[in-house]
């Protein structure tokens, strides 16, 4: 993959992790603080998540083709990365958490990370039928 490609896709992965965390912050806030209301501020925070969370991206970039077990060696990786940093990040604004809200924070950031993986992988997909039509309408001219 050359390295445009992997930046494009890290910014289309930046506005589905936006979108995802604007759901998780409203999920979890309507569990977690049912009563609490947010100010315009509270707007930048997804946004600021998805940067921090693109930014372990680049363990998934190769210029090579990687095969399966490296593929899930580096997911697997990435997903540790983008725990770390997305908790860390949050360690550094909110200064005390319970266990609860930090196993159901984890499990917040596990769920979104398979939701955009899903999306990602639809959108791949979608790619590659548009790449394999296009393919055969050539072969068929020939």
């Amino acid at each position: 993959m050359s390295f445009r490609s992997f930046l494009r896709d890290c910014a289309i992965r930046f506005f589905i992790i936006a979108t995802c965390l604007n759901v998780a912050t409203a999920v979890f806030g309507s569990v977690l603080q049912p009563d609490a209301t947010l100010g315009f501020d509270s707007f930048y925070s997804p946004l600021i998540g998805a940067a921090l969370g693109t930014l372990p991206s680049f363990i998934l970039y190769s210029r090579k083709e990687l095969n399966l077990r490296q593929t899930i060696i580096r997911k697997v990786l990435h997903l540790l990365a983008l725990e770390i940093v997305i908790i860390g990040f949050s360690f550094l604004l909110v200064k005390s958490f319970s266990l609860f809200q930090i196993m159901f924070f984890v499990g917040i950031v596990l769920v979104v990370y398979l939701v955009v993986n899903l999306i990602d992988r639809l959108l791949q997909i979608k790619d590659t039928r548009e790449i394999n039509s296009g393919l055969k309408a050539l072969q068929n001219r020939k």
